[in-house]
């Protein structure tokens, strides 16, 4: 029997399982990491914030959504070992199993605030948004890229319409 050396995943699909390249995946990124830059809310969201994360500024809630996005896409380059919601470490460049691994409680993690108190252990719910939409994204289930061009998230983005409405996050299948 011959072996074939074809490879597991469709044309055009990364070895991890991603509908995105590596290039569209550090383009988003890099969007991301500027975004933050101009908001200038540092790498550490306040506590006293994170208490009331649906109380805040669209521009809190915009930064801690690009910060959802920033934590995943680091993780799955390779430029962070941990997962950002559970902290699940692989010991190799995180997959899409790794990532459904990781966000096994993002329906919990989104909602905290609204029925539940945050958790200290868990990003605002704004950022967990974030990671819904950006593993949509990667998975090629939603084409809309989880920043916008101006380098906004979903609470900033000033494209009518962009994620589904003006400053709402799009619904995301889960």
């Amino acid at each position: 029997m011959a072996s074939v050396s074809a490879p597991a995943y469709p044309a055009g699909m990364a070895a991890e399982g991603y509908a995105r390249t590596d290039d569209e995946i550090r383009q988003v990124l890099d969007l991301a990491r500027a975004g933050l830059h101009r908001y200038g809310y540092g790498k550490q969201l306040h506590p006293e914030d994170l208490a009331r994360p649906w109380a805040q500024a669209g521009t809190w809630k915009d930064n801690a959504w690009l910060s959802g996005v920033r934590d995943l896409l680091e993780w799955v380059l390779g430029e962070r070992t941990d997962g950002p919601l559970s902290g699940h470490e692989p010991g190799h460049r995180a997959t899409l199993d790794d990532l459904d691994e990781d966000l096994a409680d993002i329906d919990d993690a989104m909602d905290q605030g609204k029925y539940t108190p945050p958790d200290p252990g868990w990003p605002p719910p704004q950022a967990v948004e974030a990671m819904n939409h950006t593993l949509a994204w990667l998975q090629g289930e939603y084409p809309i890229p989880p920043v916008c061009p101006e380098g906004e998230g979903a609470y900033g983005c000033s494209h009518k319409g962009y994620f589904g409405g003006e400053g709402v996050p799009a619904a995301i299948p889960r």
